[in-house]
């Protein structure tokens, strides 16, 4: 098993690289074989991402800025875990991983991690914050498997450290199981709008031609991200999401006028 921590601290070992080392110590004891990289952000040559969508509307292989992307993608798609790590900033996850979220926002329209367990890490200073960071920390997973760990670090010394550390024993013996299943999981109701918004805005003409890329991803996608095989309840949910985005997207959708097509911006 190959695992990859994404660092995005601005701090080379700070609490969060303390943090993930915990759970790489304990995951090895328990399987001493698996490979664990990590990967520092703030020594990576990503760039700033400009926001020109480019990326999302013809494909992340069009994107103008060349550097580590392609070779951190690479990566990603290499590793059967990953671990997205960084701490609580104002809270939010620090510029840097901000920004490596935003150069791979593409997978936001296009998810690509369906075969990937994946786990975001925290570190903060107070409660406030951790859930927001956390949730940002899980915006690339794209309906995958999540786990979650934040952890506490004030700092000045406080009574706590023995609950960490069970907390970080906890999630690291979770996140290794998960990743001796490799089981796909199964889609929430959030999941199924997420599907169906995207499959229904790609039969709107306008869309098809603003986001090209989209259309080819979801061409072949009849039922959802990936085959499902049983489950018949949650397919006929499915179905009536189906139902519901098809009449609301219809809705919503600005049609020209009769001869007159929409100018392209």
């Amino acid at each position: 098993m190959k695992v990859l921590a994404i660092i995005g601290s601005p701090r080379k070992k700070g609490n969060t690289y303390h943090v993930v080392g915990q759970i790489r110590e304990n995951m090895l004891r328990a399987d001493p074989d698996i490979d664990f990289e990590y990967l520092f952000l703030r020594d990576s040559n990503l760039q700033m991402c400009t926001g020109c969508f480019v990326c999302i509307a013809r494909g992340e292989d069009s994107c103008p800025l060349k550097d580590d992307r392609d070779l951190i993608r690479a990566k990603l798609s290499e590793a059967d875990g990953l671990i997205f790590a960084a701490p609580g900033y104002a809270m939010g996850v620090p510029g840097l991983m901000k920004n490596f979220i935003d150069r791979f926002a593409y997978t936001c329209h296009r998810p690509c991690f369906f075969d990937k367990t994946i786990l975001a890490v925290t570190t903060i200073g107070a409660a406030r914050g951790m859930k927001q960071t956390l949730s940002q920390l899980a915006v690339l997973a794209g309906g995958g498997r999540v786990m979650k760990l934040g952890v506490t670090m004030p700092p000045i010394p406080m009574t706590g450290a023995a609950r960490a550390k069970r907390k970080i024993d906890k999630a690291s013996a979770a996140f290794y199981d998960a990743l001796k299943e490799q089981k796909k999981r199964l889609p929430a109701i959030e999941d199924w709008g997420w599907f169906y918004a995207f499959k229904t805005f790609c039969s709107v003409e306008a869309y098809q031609k603003a986001c090209p890329a989209d259309i080819a991803y979801y061409k072949d996608k009849a039922e959802y991200f990936y085959p499902l095989r049983g489950h018949y309840a949650r397919r006929l949910l499915g179905k009536a999401f189906k139902g519901i985005f098809k009449l609301s997207i219809g809705l919503m959708v600005e049609r020209p006028p009769l001869g007159r097509p929409f100018r392209r911006l």
